[in-house]
């Protein structure tokens, strides 16, 4: 997502009022509510008004410049993503949803009537002003891109039925509303909380705004096998885990199969996508991608069924980590041989769909116990799986060998 923007943007003023049944205490001095607002009113009203970037209420807006330090961590597209894919599948399934109450700041103090029981009331509560989003600024823009009411770049609103949009529209949302007159301490409340520790390079990819990150995105909404199977959180998948690959794993298959091996520097990757995307152009590409990632997935036996979709999640994790005991097709290090294998091979006048075809007649390679890999990515003493670049190498040239066969 692109960074806070110099030019504030135009946030429309909020239209009537906003009842909410609440409990109202005081916390250190500042009023605080508790309690559920209906999702449809809090934004289609202009109360909240997520911005992509900054995601701020106006006030904050007029302000951010004289204050040091962040008041709200960056947009993460990805994460808003699984949000808002949560929300739609959990409304066509009918399930019911688990949030975290969102925290909204107002500069002005609510209507309230209720009744005291003992330091805190309960009853109902009156916005007419605009809240400044302090924590859940994710939930909300997945929210608002549910309703329709929104646009997120790196975010698409999956198909859904008029039984889930009317669901969504009818939902509530737990909050929690602080009244604070100026927004000082909404800066103090969640600038250490939303610190995080250093992220490694490669859980760092997901959050770039590089070319090589936005390929990889595209291509998992594009291709059915990865649509819940990349794990978006971590570095690598455990073998537990019902997720395929992680995100910086498949992204460095992608820059495998643009760049063959010319993947040995962050500035060489970055700047070979951005020559083959200014060469080929950016939608080339992308149809590129999809199209030879959708031959392996439907192609390579043991895939196919999660590519057609066609079992539950449940199940479907099942065969995932089945997959990963008793076959090489979860390992990021056999991916990036295939696909520096299908780079080369196109290299010397095979086309990747004759490629994968050739690599298809011989299933029984991509066993753990199998013999074809061993030397490259199978230890020859150990058994055990190798994932350095030399392995990958070594198997990619089996593999090319192969697919020029025939």
């Amino acid at each position: 997502m692109e960074g806070i923007s110099k030019v504030a943007p135009v946030i429309p003023t909020p239209r009537g009022y906003l009842d909410f049944k609440a409990i109202k205490t005081k916390e250190s001095g500042r009023t605080v509510y508790i309690g559920a607002m209906p999702v449809f009113d809090l934004i289609d009203r202009n109360f909240v008004t997520p911005v992509a970037s900054e995601g701020l209420a106006p006030e904050i807006l007029k302000k951010w410049r004289k204050q040091t330090g962040p008041v709200q961590r960056k947009t993460n597209a990805a994460h808003v993503q699984g949000i808002l894919d949560y929300i739609v599948e959990e409304a066509e399934a009918g399930n019911p949803w688990t949030f975290n109450s969102i925290v909204l700041y107002s500069n002005e103090k609510l209507k309230f009537e209720g009744v005291s029981i003992g330091h805190i009331s309960a009853g109902e509560a009156r916005a007419m002003h605009a809240f400044s989003v302090g924590e859940g600024l994710h939930r909300c823009l997945a929210w608002a891109v549910a309703l329709d009411a929104a646009k997120v770049r790196g975010v698409k609103r999956p198909e859904m039925s008029d039984k889930a949009k009317k669901r969504i529209e009818l939902a509530a949302i737990p909050v929690l509303v602080i009244e604070e007159p100026d927004f000082i301490r909404q800066k103090s409340d969640f600038n250490k909380l939303n610190q995080q520790k250093p992220l490694t390079s490669t859980v760092l990819a997901l959050t770039d705004d590089s070319l090589l990150s936005d390929l990889t995105k595209t291509l998992i909404r594009d291709v059915a096998l990865f649509k819940d199977r990349i794990d978006l959180n971590n570095a690598s998948v455990g073998v537990k885990s019902d997720k395929l690959l992680a995100f910086a794993q498949l992204r460095f298959v992608v820059a495998s199969y643009l760049l063959g091996r010319a993947t040995r520097s962050k500035e060489g990757i970055q700047q070979g996508i951005a020559e083959v995307v200014a060469t080929r152009g950016e939608k080339a590409v992308r149809a590129d991608l999809k199209d030879v990632f959708t031959e392996v997935a439907c192609k390579l036996e043991r895939l196919e069924p999660l590519q057609q979709r066609s079992m539950s999640k449940g199940d479907a994790g099942g065969v995932v980590r089945e997959i990963r005991s008793s076959t090489l097709l979860a390992s990021s290090a056999a991916w990036r041989a295939l696909f520096v294998a299908i780079h080369d091979a196109q290299e010397v006048g095979v086309s990747p769909k004759t490629a994968i075809a050739q690599v298809q007649r011989r299933p029984d390679i991509w066993s753990r116990k199998g013999r074809f890999f061993v030397g490259s990515l199978i230890d020859r003493e150990t058994k055990k799986l190798l994932s350095n670049r030399e392995s990958i190498d070594a198997a990619s040239k089996k593999l090319l060998k192969l697919m020029r066969e025939g």
